[in-house]
């Protein structure tokens, strides 16, 4: 919505909004997010959980590998075929940055836990910002931005995605063109933005040069097309092809099915998921994964909405048709966060079919519920920006301190929620050093099957699954002590499994390798069996732990599940197994 050119009386300048955004974001942050967790030195940290040890998983892995192009790729992770920083979410940015500091001191940073609090801080300045360029340049405005655009789910329930919690990135699109269509275009800035999506995370790029072909689509008709600003995108659009190329996105020529993932149609947006408070017995979640289009504003939020289209709903149908493009891409967002089948609560209102070739393009963004976000910030920042142009600051200000304290005190329970769990490490669902042991004294791991292939449990892993945590667990082990290990947890599938099931077919044991093995998949394949049997092998609860290396007796193994039990020499004779080396182990 195009608002006044003009600068409000008495407005505040932008830096003191954004500095004051930034402050009211940062009291946000500390009281939502644990302290140590946000430093990045405690909380969570200390045996992180889910997708935010598959992080720690890639950092660890990178930190400690050489320079190579493409940059992020990491040959140890998920060896054979290997792995990228890009392909789990990583945040690159912040993953180069930690990496120099290593190479010249030999400091690990974790980055991932300072990140979390910026976000939380540029979130408000940019709350600010996008409030300003709107034409709501008082500080009331910015700070009730701050708060109403810091408090909803689509940021604040991210926490745990670092990367893609970075939503600043699209408040920061979003004024890029409110400020080109007061003035002129701010193409340089338009391209960095852009290059620092693309080191951040592709949704995130994808939604920012959604915006920026907005802002151009928008501005051209006006200013026209100068050769002095031709020469800049064609700059700037050759940069950031470059970053990509040297990141490891020349994928998308060389294997693209790499980059694609099941998954469209399932991982949406719920109708009800944007403006239906969270306390309503509504279903939000009918697919089983609509949760990545959980958006819901925030009941403050929604006052201000519902303000702004009842005061004046013909000024609102004025400035939708004179901001058409933008318009027409948050509708495009909505459609295809909503994918073809079309939910409001457990209802599916619409189902269609959609070509091949196009649900094979859509599978490179599967979880289309996330471009509901621009959709979701646009409304409730446009709105609270026309709340404050339309009405004296005797009403504007009531309306938002209003909403500040219902949206604030919607949010509190959860953000309870979130200290504890930020400040909880993990139990630990191995025993980590003596695991930690064999990983730094053997030269590569071999988990069969591997995460992508089945993994340990003997059936696909469920994300977020003690199992799943187990083995990413030891993953990280591999990844601090840098031992190649060829399973590992991606949000892309890179793994070969027919050629990893070769051999299970014609297993062998090989020098300085440490196995570990499915007990399932043990008792089920003769040729492992056999092989295990031979030794040296430990059984464990969770698997079979065997290597060539196994020649003093480790510490008791631990509990045998029923499906097989591990018996060392000595005790398969009579005598004491404690002190005795590794034998073969027999299942059930």
């Amino acid at each position: 919505m195009q608002l006044r050119p003009a600068v409000e009386r008495g407005g505040t300048p932008l830096w003191t909004s954004a500095l004051a955004a930034a402050a009211i974001a940062a009291i946000i942050a500390y009281n939502t997010l644990d302290a140590q967790f946000l430093h990045g030195t405690g909380g969570k940290w200390l045996q992180p959980d889910n997708d935010s040890a598959a992080y720690m998983v890639a950092w660890s892995y990178f930190l400690g590998d050489a320079w190579r192009l493409p940059i992020f790729a990491v040959p140890r992770m998920g060896y054979p075929e290997g792995g990228n920083v890009l392909f789990l979410d990583a945040l690159p940015l912040t993953a180069i940055v930690t990496k120099c500091v290593y190479a010249a001191t030999r400091i690990r940073l974790n980055p991932y836990g300072p990140w979390n609090l910026l976000t939380y801080l540029l979130q408000g300045a940019f709350a600010a910002r996008l409030l300003y360029a709107a034409g709501a340049r008082s500080l009331p405005a910015a700070l009730a931005g701050a708060v109403l655009l810091v408090c909803t789910t689509s940021f604040m329930w991210r926490m745990q995605h670092t990367a893609i919690s970075s939503h600043f990135l699209i408040l920061w699109a979003l004024a890029l063109y409110f400020e080109s269509r007061r003035g002129s275009r701010r193409l340089v800035e338009m391209w960095v933005l852009a290059s620092l999506a693309l080191l951040i995370n592709s949704y995130l790029f994808a939604m920012v040069i959604a915006l920026h072909a907005v802002t151009l689509l928008a501005t051209i008709p006006r200013d026209g097309l100068p050769w002095r600003d031709v020469r800049t995108m064609a700059c700037g659009a050759a940069a950031v092809v470059a970053i990509a190329l040297a990141s490891g996105y020349g994928v998308l020529f060389t294997n693209p099915s790499s980059m694609q993932a099941m998954g469209f149609g399932l991982f949406s947006w719920n109708l009800a998921g944007l403006l239906v408070p969270r306390s309503f017995d509504v279903v939000r979640d009918a697919t089983g994964g609509q949760y990545e289009g959980e958006a819901y504003i925030g009941m403050g939020a929604l006052i201000v909405v519902t303000v702004a289209l009842v005061s004046r709903p013909a000024a609102t149908a004025r400035h939708v048709r004179t901001h058409a493009w933008l318009v027409a891409l948050l509708a495009a967002c909505a459609i295809y966060a909503a994918s073809n089948r079309v939910y409001a609560g457990s209802t599916l209102v619409l189902s269609y079919d959609v070509p091949a070739r196009v649900e094979s393009l859509a599978s490179f963004f599967r979880a289309t519920g996330r471009f509901i976000w621009p959709v979701a910030y646009s409304v409730v920042a446009l709105s609270l920006a026309c709340v404050f142009r339309w009405w004296r600051p005797a009403i504007a200000i009531p309306i938002a301190a209003l909403a500040v304290v219902v949206q604030l005190t919607e949010v509190r329970p959860y953000m309870r929620y979130f200290k504890v769990t930020t400040g909880r490490a993990l139990a630990s669902a191995i025993d980590a050093a003596r695991v930690d042991e064999w990983v730094r004294t053997h030269d590569r791991i071999w988990q069969y099957p591997s995460w992508s292939c089945g993994g340990l449990s003997g059936s696909k892993v469920e994300s977020g699954s003690l199992e799943a945590n187990r083995e990413l667990q030891i993953q990280l082990l591999a990844a601090r002590a840098g031992t190649p290990m060829n399973s590992i947890y991606t949000s892309r599938m890179l793994k070969h499994c027919d050629r990893e099931f070769e051999w299970g077919a014609h297993p062998r044991f090989e020098e300085g390798v440490l196995y570990l093995l499915s007990w399932k998949t043990a008792a089920e394949t003769p040729a492992i069996a056999t092989l295990v049997a031979s030794g040296p092998c430990i059984g464990l609860s969770w698997g079979i732990a065997c290597s060539t290396r196994f020649r003093a007796a480790p510490a008791p193994a631990d509990a045998q599940p029923s499906g097989g039990r591990a018996m060392s020499r000595g005790a398969r004779s009579g005598g004491n197994s404690a002190g005795t080396r590794p034998g073969p182990v027999r299942s059930k």
